[in-house]
């Protein structure tokens, strides 16, 4: 009897034992792949997908990781030969560099961006010296314009303008009737690439910024006229523009203080908590008086890439796969505010009506300052740009000529490989 109880404990034990070797060598069998993403207010939905994968490919884990200076941290990583399976980024300089130095897949041949609106996929391509590949697979898309208060339009008879000159008209009947027409923010100098990035984007041919970057054009020359046209919006501002804050410049908007504010779709939220009354709704700022030009203000702010050489590769690709799913793609939107570059996803929120059709249709251009080296201040060069206009109103064009020279200087610094 004692014989058997040990012989039943020892059976016990042995099939403990079997049993945590199983689940060891479950554990030991899964492959591992990191996902890299620069944006923090992503995160909660990124994880929620991150679960959801992890649920469904049970083989597959999957590291989540969304550090604060991600371009930085992405760098000293490359530098460390320490590459994420997946980088979520947005398609900007630092995308180019990492095209441009050999440090992703090409995915062109994957299949993974057939799906995309054409229009997204030529956006990150211009943005890389081998056009005939494709490192980036492009997921989600914002854009920028002129927030303007319905109520306001509709109250006063006006309509959303088309054209240069129809914006310039609207703008002066408001001031007209004392209201001012648009609020600037220009305390905060990124504000000022928010109106100068749909300007030089329409007015300019479309591969300005390559151009520029090869050293075949100049911004002395090329910029002339965008300079003009953003000095036209300044003239059309509050008076104390230069010291009014974002934060503060959406809040007087939300207040019904102005009739329009130019910053991205990013704005609307803010201005909708600041009065959740407003009635707001968001047009491309229509730079030319050629209606066919004035396509919107559009980025890629999410694409999906592999680094070069990184272990999985099939299962990384999956997980882009995973995401680039329709449902889960309009998920992510509605949670971020965001627009798609996934065929067939809408954004249906009403604020955005004004731009939404334009962007699924692809008639959109990039953001000028994606095509800006790193190091490269834009914003803070416009900003000494308003200032001297600011104090020296008659003397814009000699201020425009100074201004476009200390830009080309700057960007022939800035501007090595």
């Amino acid at each position: 009897m004692k014989y058997r109880k040990v012989l039943v404990i020892m059976m016990v034990v042995l099939g403990l034992g079997v049993m945590a070797g199983c689940k060891n060598n479950d554990n030991s069998q899964k492959k591992t792949i990191e996902v890299f993403s620069n944006k923090p207010e992503n995160q909660v939905v990124f994880k929620e997908f991150v679960k959801e994968f992890e649920n469904e490919n049970p083989d597959i884990k999957v590291v989540f990781s969304s550090p604060p200076d991600a371009g930085t941290v992405l760098r000293t990583r490359l530098v460390k030969n320490s590459i994420p399976n997946v980088i979520a980024y947005g398609g900007d300089n630092t995308y180019t560099e990492l095209a441009n130095v050999g440090m992703l897949e090409d995915l062109s041949k994957t299949g993974l961006a057939d799906n995309t609106v054409p229009a997204y996929k030529k956006m990150i391509q211009a943005l890389q010296k081998d056009q005939d590949k494709l490192y980036g697979i492009p997921y989600a898309t914002n854009a920028s314009g002129v927030i303007y208060n319905v109520d306001l339009f509709k109250e006063h008879g006006q309509k959303v303008p088309k054209t240069w000159d129809e914006f310039i008209n609207v703008s002066n009947y408001f001031k007209d009737q004392g209201i001012t027409p648009v609020e600037g923010t220009f305390k905060d100098p990124w504000t000022l690439i928010s109106i100068f990035n749909p300007l030089s984007g329409i007015l300019n041919e479309k591969d300005f910024m390559q151009k520029r970057r090869q050293n075949q054009v100049n911004f002395e020359t090329g910029w002339q006229q965008p300079m003009k046209q953003l000095t036209d919006i300044m003239n059309l501002t509050q008076k104390d523009a230069m010291g009014t804050s974002y934060a503060d410049g959406t809040q007087n908007f939300a207040k019904g203080k102005a009739a329009m504010i130019i910053n991205g779709t990013w704005a609307i939220p803010e201005v909708m908590k600041a009065n959740k009354n407003v009635h707001v709704n968001i047009f491309p700022l229509p730079a030319s008086n050629d209606v066919s030009k004035n396509f919107v203000t559009s980025g890629v702010d999410v694409m999906f890439m592999i680094g070069k050489g990184t272990k999985n590769q099939s299962e990384s690709q999956k997980f882009i796969k995973f995401m680039m799913n329709k449902k889960r793609a309009e998920r992510y939107i509605n949670d971020q505010f965001a627009f798609s570059a996934i065929q067939g996803v809408k954004q249906s929120e009403p604020s955005l009506s004004g731009v939404s059709p334009m962007i699924e249709a692809g008639q959109v251009n990039d953001f000028i300052d994606h095509f800006i080296p790193n190091g490269y201040d834009l914003a803070s060069l416009l900003s000494e740009y308003a200032l001297d206009q600011t104090a020296h109103p008659k003397d814009m064009q000699s201020n425009i000529n100074h201004s476009l020279k200390n830009m080309d200087k700057a960007y022939d610094t800035a501007n090595f490989e």
